[in-house]
Protein backbone atom coordinates (compact mmCIF):
# COMPACT_ATOMS: atom_id res chain seq x y z
CA UNK A 1 0.00 0.00 0.00
CA UNK A 2 1.38 3.68 -0.70
CA UNK A 3 1.47 6.39 2.43
CA UNK A 4 -1.52 7.92 0.68
CA UNK A 5 -3.94 4.56 0.85
CA UNK A 6 -2.63 3.93 4.11
CA UNK A 7 -3.84 7.32 5.77
CA UNK A 8 -6.96 6.73 3.99
CA UNK A 9 -7.42 3.64 5.35
CA UNK A 10 -5.73 4.77 9.12
CA UNK A 11 -8.91 7.35 8.88
CA UNK A 12 -11.55 5.68 7.80
CA UNK A 13 -11.07 2.81 10.46
CA UNK A 14 -10.67 5.73 13.19
CA UNK A 15 -13.82 7.11 11.91
CA UNK A 16 -15.64 3.88 12.36
CA UNK A 17 -14.42 3.11 15.55
CA UNK A 18 -15.66 6.27 16.49
CA UNK A 19 -19.12 6.06 15.15
CA UNK A 20 -19.28 2.62 16.83
CA UNK A 21 -17.76 3.95 20.55
CA UNK A 22 -20.55 6.88 20.55
CA UNK A 23 -23.16 4.04 19.80
CA UNK A 24 -22.07 1.72 22.38
CA UNK A 25 -24.70 0.68 24.59
CA UNK A 26 -27.41 1.94 22.41
CA UNK A 27 -30.21 -0.34 21.43
CA UNK A 28 -30.42 -1.27 17.98
CA UNK A 29 -32.56 0.27 15.93
CA UNK A 30 -34.94 -1.48 13.08
CA UNK A 31 -34.73 -0.02 9.97
CA UNK A 32 -36.68 -3.03 7.55
CA UNK A 33 -33.22 -4.93 6.95
CA UNK A 34 -32.67 -8.50 7.85
CA UNK A 35 -29.37 -6.67 9.54
CA UNK A 36 -31.03 -4.43 11.57
CA UNK A 37 -33.77 -7.03 12.74
CA UNK A 38 -31.09 -9.53 13.86
CA UNK A 39 -29.47 -6.54 15.54
CA UNK A 40 -32.78 -5.80 17.99
CA UNK A 41 -33.27 -9.65 18.23
CA UNK A 42 -29.92 -10.14 19.83
CA UNK A 43 -30.09 -7.00 22.00
CA UNK A 44 -33.70 -7.11 22.87
CA UNK A 45 -33.51 -9.19 26.63
CA UNK A 46 -37.01 -10.52 26.34
CA UNK A 47 -35.65 -12.26 22.95
CA UNK A 48 -35.91 -16.11 22.55
CA UNK A 49 -31.64 -15.97 22.22
CA UNK A 50 -31.65 -15.40 25.93
CA UNK A 51 -33.74 -18.44 26.68
CA UNK A 52 -32.00 -21.11 25.11
CA UNK A 53 -29.25 -22.90 26.22
CA UNK A 54 -25.85 -21.09 25.97
CA UNK A 55 -24.85 -24.47 24.60
CA UNK A 56 -27.50 -24.00 22.10
CA UNK A 57 -27.10 -20.37 21.11
CA UNK A 58 -23.04 -21.19 20.40
CA UNK A 59 -23.75 -23.84 18.44
CA UNK A 60 -27.28 -23.49 16.13
CA UNK A 61 -28.47 -20.02 16.89
CA UNK A 62 -25.60 -17.59 16.40
CA UNK A 63 -24.19 -19.38 13.31
CA UNK A 64 -27.15 -19.64 11.59
CA UNK A 65 -27.64 -15.74 12.29
CA UNK A 66 -24.32 -15.05 10.48
CA UNK A 67 -25.51 -16.81 7.34
CA UNK A 68 -28.15 -14.73 7.54
CA UNK A 69 -26.55 -11.60 8.28
CA UNK A 70 -23.46 -12.30 5.80
CA UNK A 71 -25.66 -13.51 2.85
CA UNK A 72 -29.23 -11.35 3.00
CA UNK A 73 -28.49 -9.04 5.57
CA UNK A 74 -29.07 -6.01 3.67
CA UNK A 75 -32.11 -7.22 2.25
CA UNK A 76 -35.53 -4.88 3.05
CA UNK A 77 -38.20 -7.77 4.64
CA UNK A 78 -41.06 -5.96 3.51
CA UNK A 79 -40.12 -6.81 -0.24
CA UNK A 80 -39.56 -10.40 0.27
CA UNK A 81 -41.72 -12.77 -1.64
CA UNK A 82 -41.82 -16.97 -1.43
CA UNK A 83 -39.50 -17.04 -4.10
CA UNK A 84 -36.49 -15.21 -2.09
CA UNK A 85 -37.08 -17.76 0.17
CA UNK A 86 -37.06 -20.70 -1.89
CA UNK A 87 -33.88 -19.05 -3.98
CA UNK A 88 -31.82 -18.88 -0.85
CA UNK A 89 -32.58 -22.23 0.44
CA UNK A 90 -31.09 -23.99 -2.57
CA UNK A 91 -28.13 -21.41 -2.81
CA UNK A 92 -27.29 -22.49 1.07
CA UNK A 93 -28.23 -26.08 0.53
CA UNK A 94 -24.95 -26.65 -1.59
CA UNK A 95 -23.10 -25.24 1.39
CA UNK A 96 -24.74 -28.19 3.48
CA UNK A 97 -28.28 -29.31 4.05
CA UNK A 98 -28.04 -28.51 7.55
CA UNK A 99 -26.68 -25.79 7.20
CA UNK A 100 -29.85 -24.33 5.37
CA UNK A 101 -32.07 -25.91 7.26
CA UNK A 102 -30.82 -23.64 10.45
CA UNK A 103 -30.95 -20.64 8.58
CA UNK A 104 -34.09 -21.11 7.83
CA UNK A 105 -35.20 -21.82 10.74
CA UNK A 106 -33.55 -18.87 12.54
CA UNK A 107 -34.85 -16.90 9.95
CA UNK A 108 -38.54 -18.13 10.93
CA UNK A 109 -37.65 -17.57 14.65
CA UNK A 110 -36.71 -13.62 14.07
CA UNK A 111 -38.92 -12.80 11.84
CA UNK A 112 -41.52 -13.87 14.25
CA UNK A 113 -39.72 -12.27 17.09
CA UNK A 114 -40.29 -9.10 14.45
CA UNK A 115 -44.08 -9.75 14.05
CA UNK A 116 -44.78 -10.11 17.44
CA UNK A 117 -42.74 -6.73 17.75
CA UNK A 118 -45.10 -5.07 15.07
CA UNK A 119 -42.00 -4.93 12.83
CA UNK A 120 -42.76 -3.55 10.09
CA UNK A 121 -42.46 -6.51 6.74
CA UNK A 122 -42.68 -9.10 9.41
CA UNK A 123 -46.08 -10.32 10.36
CA UNK A 124 -46.60 -10.16 6.35
CA UNK A 125 -43.25 -12.14 5.69
CA UNK A 126 -44.13 -14.41 8.91
CA UNK A 127 -47.36 -15.35 6.33
CA UNK A 128 -45.78 -16.35 3.75
CA UNK A 129 -43.07 -18.66 5.48
CA UNK A 130 -45.95 -20.08 7.50
CA UNK A 131 -47.35 -21.67 4.24
CA UNK A 132 -43.66 -22.51 3.15
CA UNK A 133 -42.21 -26.57 3.62
CA UNK A 134 -38.66 -27.40 3.08
CA UNK A 135 -36.71 -30.53 3.08
CA UNK A 136 -35.24 -31.58 5.93
CA UNK A 137 -31.57 -33.11 6.36
CA UNK A 138 -31.80 -36.80 6.03
CA UNK A 139 -31.37 -37.79 9.89
CA UNK A 140 -28.42 -40.25 11.16
CA UNK A 141 -27.80 -43.29 10.52
CA UNK A 142 -24.90 -44.41 12.90
CA UNK A 143 -25.02 -45.57 15.96
CA UNK A 144 -22.21 -46.10 18.54
CA UNK A 145 -22.15 -49.52 19.13
CA UNK A 146 -20.52 -51.94 22.24
CA UNK A 147 -17.32 -52.82 21.03
CA UNK A 148 -16.41 -48.88 19.61
CA UNK A 149 -17.49 -47.61 22.96
CA UNK A 150 -15.05 -50.46 24.67
CA UNK A 151 -12.30 -49.36 22.12
CA UNK A 152 -12.86 -45.41 23.10
CA UNK A 153 -12.46 -46.70 26.78
CA UNK A 154 -9.24 -48.55 26.09
CA UNK A 155 -7.84 -46.23 24.57
CA UNK A 156 -8.57 -43.12 26.24
CA UNK A 157 -6.63 -44.68 29.55
CA UNK A 158 -3.55 -45.48 26.97
CA UNK A 159 -3.43 -41.93 26.05
CA UNK A 160 -3.86 -40.81 29.88
CA UNK A 161 -7.41 -38.83 29.54
CA UNK A 162 -9.59 -41.71 30.66
CA UNK A 163 -12.12 -39.18 31.65
CA UNK A 164 -12.81 -39.69 27.52
CA UNK A 165 -13.74 -42.76 28.31
CA UNK A 166 -15.47 -42.34 31.34
CA UNK A 167 -17.96 -39.70 29.49
CA UNK A 168 -18.89 -41.84 26.53
CA UNK A 169 -19.08 -45.41 29.05
CA UNK A 170 -21.90 -43.32 31.37
CA UNK A 171 -23.82 -41.85 27.72
CA UNK A 172 -23.85 -45.12 26.28
CA UNK A 173 -24.80 -46.60 29.06
CA UNK A 174 -27.55 -44.45 31.01
CA UNK A 175 -28.32 -42.75 27.40
CA UNK A 176 -27.93 -39.72 29.19
CA UNK A 177 -27.22 -36.17 27.34
CA UNK A 178 -23.66 -35.31 26.87
CA UNK A 179 -24.61 -31.96 28.63
CA UNK A 180 -25.51 -33.77 31.54
CA UNK A 181 -22.20 -35.56 32.15
CA UNK A 182 -19.88 -33.04 31.42
CA UNK A 183 -21.64 -29.98 32.31
CA UNK A 184 -21.65 -26.53 30.46
CA UNK A 185 -19.90 -23.25 30.97
CA UNK A 186 -21.79 -20.28 30.27
CA UNK A 187 -22.28 -16.35 31.24
CA UNK A 188 -23.99 -16.23 34.63
CA UNK A 189 -25.29 -13.00 33.37
CA UNK A 190 -24.76 -10.88 30.11
CA UNK A 191 -21.18 -9.81 29.95
CA UNK A 192 -20.01 -11.88 33.12
CA UNK A 193 -17.27 -14.43 33.44
CA UNK A 194 -18.30 -17.89 32.88
CA UNK A 195 -19.24 -20.21 35.59
CA UNK A 196 -19.90 -23.98 35.01
CA UNK A 197 -23.04 -25.85 35.99
CA UNK A 198 -23.48 -29.28 35.97
CA UNK A 199 -23.09 -32.88 37.71
CA UNK A 200 -21.35 -32.95 40.96
CA UNK A 201 -19.70 -35.79 43.27
CA UNK A 202 -22.52 -35.78 45.47
CA UNK A 203 -25.10 -36.75 42.88
CA UNK A 204 -23.45 -40.11 42.81
CA UNK A 205 -23.93 -41.90 46.34
CA UNK A 206 -21.69 -44.32 48.08
CA UNK A 207 -22.94 -47.40 46.26
CA UNK A 208 -22.53 -45.62 42.83
CA UNK A 209 -26.57 -44.61 42.40
CA UNK A 210 -26.68 -41.17 40.16
CA UNK A 211 -29.17 -39.16 40.51
CA UNK A 212 -29.90 -36.13 38.83
CA UNK A 213 -32.23 -34.09 36.65
CA UNK A 214 -32.07 -33.51 32.78
CA UNK A 215 -30.81 -30.58 31.48
CA UNK A 216 -33.48 -31.05 28.73
CA UNK A 217 -36.77 -31.23 30.41
CA UNK A 218 -35.67 -31.67 33.71
CA UNK A 219 -36.74 -35.19 34.26
CA UNK A 220 -35.68 -36.92 37.31
CA UNK A 221 -33.50 -39.70 36.45
CA UNK A 222 -31.85 -42.62 38.62
CA UNK A 223 -28.93 -45.28 37.03
CA UNK A 224 -27.07 -47.88 39.12
CA UNK A 225 -23.50 -47.38 38.09
CA UNK A 226 -22.72 -50.81 39.99
CA UNK A 227 -24.45 -52.83 36.95
CA UNK A 228 -22.91 -51.12 34.20
CA UNK A 229 -19.88 -52.96 32.71
CA UNK A 230 -18.76 -50.28 30.36
CA UNK A 231 -19.18 -47.83 33.25
CA UNK A 232 -16.64 -49.81 35.54
CA UNK A 233 -14.36 -50.76 32.92
CA UNK A 234 -14.22 -46.71 32.60
CA UNK A 235 -13.73 -46.64 36.58
CA UNK A 236 -10.44 -48.58 35.85
CA UNK A 237 -8.93 -45.94 35.19
CA UNK A 238 -11.17 -42.75 35.99
CA UNK A 239 -11.51 -41.30 39.56
CA UNK A 240 -14.07 -39.97 40.12
CA UNK A 241 -13.40 -36.76 42.94
CA UNK A 242 -14.81 -36.54 46.29
CA UNK A 243 -16.13 -33.23 45.31
CA UNK A 244 -17.25 -31.03 43.11
CA UNK A 245 -17.30 -31.72 39.07
CA UNK A 246 -17.50 -35.32 38.43
CA UNK A 247 -15.72 -35.06 35.05
CA UNK A 248 -12.66 -33.18 34.79
CA UNK A 249 -10.22 -32.35 31.86
CA UNK A 250 -6.96 -34.00 32.53
CA UNK A 251 -5.06 -31.18 31.10
CA UNK A 252 -6.64 -28.15 32.71
CA UNK A 253 -8.11 -30.03 35.92
CA UNK A 254 -11.23 -28.23 35.61
CA UNK A 255 -14.56 -29.04 33.95
CA UNK A 256 -14.25 -29.79 29.81
CA UNK A 257 -15.43 -26.68 27.45
CA UNK A 258 -17.51 -28.37 24.94
CA UNK A 259 -15.54 -27.54 21.93
CA UNK A 260 -12.45 -28.81 24.38
CA UNK A 261 -14.33 -32.00 25.06
CA UNK A 262 -15.11 -32.96 21.35
CA UNK A 263 -11.73 -32.19 19.96
CA UNK A 264 -9.93 -34.50 22.73
CA UNK A 265 -13.06 -37.00 21.75
CA UNK A 266 -11.89 -37.28 18.33
CA UNK A 267 -8.17 -37.77 18.95
CA UNK A 268 -9.32 -40.86 21.09
CA UNK A 269 -12.01 -42.02 18.78
CA UNK A 270 -9.56 -42.17 15.83
CA UNK A 271 -6.71 -43.60 17.51
CA UNK A 272 -8.95 -46.48 18.88
CA UNK A 273 -9.68 -47.06 15.33
CA UNK A 274 -13.25 -46.30 15.56
CA UNK A 275 -14.94 -44.96 11.86
CA UNK A 276 -14.73 -41.15 11.53
CA UNK A 277 -18.06 -41.13 11.34
CA UNK A 278 -18.94 -41.88 14.60
CA UNK A 279 -19.63 -38.92 16.92
CA UNK A 280 -20.03 -38.72 20.55
CA UNK A 281 -23.44 -37.52 20.07
CA UNK A 282 -24.03 -41.29 18.71
CA UNK A 283 -22.98 -42.83 21.92
CA UNK A 284 -26.74 -41.86 23.19
CA UNK A 285 -28.35 -43.23 19.89
CA UNK A 286 -26.21 -46.44 20.68
CA UNK A 287 -28.01 -46.91 23.71
CA UNK A 288 -31.32 -46.11 22.09
CA UNK A 289 -30.77 -48.84 19.24
CA UNK A 290 -29.02 -51.33 21.90
CA UNK A 291 -31.59 -51.40 24.12
CA UNK A 292 -34.77 -51.38 21.57
CA UNK A 293 -32.57 -54.41 20.40
CA UNK A 294 -32.61 -56.32 23.19
CA UNK A 295 -35.54 -55.71 24.64
CA UNK A 296 -37.64 -54.97 21.40
CA UNK A 297 -40.13 -52.25 22.97
CA UNK A 298 -39.54 -48.82 22.26
CA UNK A 299 -41.31 -47.80 25.17
CA UNK A 300 -38.64 -49.10 27.48
CA UNK A 301 -35.68 -46.87 25.28
CA UNK A 302 -37.93 -44.13 25.37
CA UNK A 303 -38.06 -44.08 29.37
CA UNK A 304 -34.23 -44.72 29.33
CA UNK A 305 -33.91 -41.80 27.29
CA UNK A 306 -36.25 -39.38 29.08
CA UNK A 307 -37.85 -38.85 25.38
CA UNK A 308 -41.37 -37.80 25.94
CA UNK A 309 -43.10 -39.74 23.18
CA UNK A 310 -41.35 -42.44 21.23
CA UNK A 311 -41.78 -40.70 17.40
CA UNK A 312 -38.61 -38.97 19.00
CA UNK A 313 -37.25 -42.34 20.33
CA UNK A 314 -37.54 -43.98 17.26
CA UNK A 315 -35.99 -41.41 15.84
CA UNK A 316 -32.80 -42.27 17.77
CA UNK A 317 -33.00 -45.82 17.18
CA UNK A 318 -30.75 -46.82 14.20
CA UNK A 319 -30.58 -50.66 13.99
CA UNK A 320 -32.00 -52.58 11.18
CA UNK A 321 -34.85 -54.28 13.32
CA UNK A 322 -33.89 -57.64 12.41
CA UNK A 323 -33.19 -59.29 16.54
CA UNK A 324 -36.73 -57.08 17.29
CA UNK A 325 -38.45 -58.93 14.51
CA UNK A 326 -36.82 -62.62 15.11
CA UNK A 327 -38.16 -62.17 18.52
CA UNK A 328 -41.64 -61.03 17.21
CA UNK A 329 -41.87 -63.85 15.16
CA UNK A 330 -40.64 -66.24 17.94
CA UNK A 331 -43.07 -64.73 20.03
CA UNK A 332 -45.90 -65.35 17.26
CA UNK A 333 -45.29 -68.49 16.29
CA UNK A 334 -45.76 -69.81 20.27
CA UNK A 335 -48.80 -68.55 20.12
CA UNK A 336 -49.77 -70.34 17.44
CA UNK A 337 -51.24 -74.32 17.48
CA UNK A 338 -48.76 -77.22 17.20
CA UNK A 339 -48.80 -78.76 13.67
CA UNK A 340 -50.33 -82.44 13.65
CA UNK A 341 -47.54 -84.99 14.50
Amino acid sequence: MTDEQITETCKRLTDQLRHELRHLGAAPTYSGTIKSLIDVYRHDPTSSLRTVKHSTRIRDYEPSLRVLEKNVGEIEIATLRASDFKRWFERWRRKGHRRASGAIKLLRVIISYGAGERLHGCAEARLILSDMRFELPAPRTVAMTYDQCLAIVAKSAEMECPSIGFVEAVKFETALRRIDVIGEWAPSSEGQPFRWTGLQAKSISKDMILTLKTSKTGVGVARDLKTLPLVQEALKAYRIPDIGPVVIDEDTGKPYWENRYTEKFRKVRDAAGVPSNIWSMDSRAGAVSETVEATGSLEAARDLATHTTTKTTRRYSRGDGLEASRKVAEARAGKRPKSAE
